[in-house]
């Protein structure tokens, strides 16, 4: 009975409830979207502006290096999207043939515009201490082999543009190479590194007797370092005798010899003398020299290699007894010439 009475109650009370007017909507309506602006438009606002921000810097740090207001313009039509900083692509060679890549596949327009840039930003050579990540990369009239059904033909770089390699064939090939294949070329950048791709055949052309592959550029370049260690050229005042062991009686009435080290790694170093001295191949090295402070007294390499010059001969030599903080302090220096040079590379002051 008790339930009933209040569902009876329930219905009573409904029948007198009223739900609101359509002005009440409107106005409840009306409100929500007034703070909602309130929120969003400052917030939107904001974002607007500092993108104004960011375009505004890229264009004047384009115009800053000499770029053009059609050059600054396509970069950032290009660049504007991806998730870094805009303005990283004038100063990592990477991410702007990145760009490079997307305006050839996207903008044949703007690819006439690449060169200048190019120039401009000191990106149309790469200096020996930095590596290539790119076939834009390499060097005309860089020798390799291609390799056309596992037989290696001496080839070489013989022009480039920013769409295509043109490789010419300096050895009979097995068969005819034929537009639409994939060739692959494998070549060694001195000092640095040795390198292959593939890549497929767009064209080819004879050039007198020669035949000319004009292949697609690409990014998937594999690199092998040449050596286990960076090896960074120098020119450091060093004293040296040659001993056959390392005995105290070998050591004792030693002579030294003045020369210069050409290059240096945690491994080892490269001594170039121009004293008469026949340097054999196994013996061993007493050196002292000095990293800006630091000076390497009495340190022993034994001799890997020897060239012999006219006027000079050079000895590459192999560490035998270096400590964990000597090779901190030549892993350092590297690291810090290595930055140092690129730097003055950037604002051009070397080549």
């Amino acid at each position: 009975m008790e339930i009933q009475t209040a569902w009876d109650t329930l219905i009573e009370a409904s029948r007198h409830f009223r739900g609101p007017s359509t002005q009440e909507i409107l106005l409840f309506l009306v409100i929500l979207a007034l703070v909602l602006a309130v929120i969003t438009i400052p917030y939107l606002w904001s974002r607007i502006a500092h993108a104004r921000e960011v375009e505004k810097a890229f264009f004047l740090r384009g115009k800053a290096l000499g770029l053009s207001d059609k050059e600054v313009a396509l970069l950032w039509k290009h660049m504007k999207d991806y998730p870094y900083d805009p303005q990283m692509v004038f100063d990592n060679k990477p991410l702007f043939e990145k760009i490079v890549t997307k305006i050839v596949n996207e903008d044949i327009e703007g690819v006439n515009l690449i060169p200048s840039i190019r120039s401009k930003l000191r990106f149309d050579t790469v200096p020996w201490f930095i590596p290539i990540t790119n076939t834009r990369d390499i060097d005309l009239y860089q020798t390799g082999k291609l390799v056309v059904d596992n037989t290696y033909v001496d080839a070489a770089v013989w022009d480039k543009t920013e769409t295509e390699l043109h490789v010419v064939v300096l050895g009979p090939l097995p068969r005819a190479v034929h537009v639409g294949e994939r060739v692959r070329f494998h070549f060694i950048r001195e000092n640095e590194g040795r390198y292959s791709f593939e890549s497929t055949v767009i064209d080819k052309y004879n050039d007198g007797d020669k035949v000319v592959l004009v292949l697609e550029h690409t990014d998937q370049i594999n690199r092998i370092q040449l050596r286990e260690s960076i090896r960074w050229k120098v020119n450091l005042p060093v004293e040296f005798a040659l001993i056959d062991d390392f005995t105290e009686e070998a050591m004792k009435d030693i002579t030294p010899v003045l020369g210069r080290i050409e290059d240096i790694s945690v491994k080892g170093v490269r001594i170039c003398t121009e004293e008469p001295i026949t340097p054999v191949q196994g013996k061993y090295v007493l050196m002292n020299f000095a990293i800006g402070e630091h000076k390497f007294e009495n340190l022993i390499g034994q001799i890997v290699n020897v060239i012999s010059k006219k006027s000079s001969v050079c000895m590459g030599i192999k560490f035998l007894k270096l400590s964990r903080q000597e090779e901190k302090i030549i892993d350092k220096f590297i690291l810090d010439e290595q930055r140092r040079l690129i730097k003055m590379y950037k604002v051009g002051e070397v080549e």
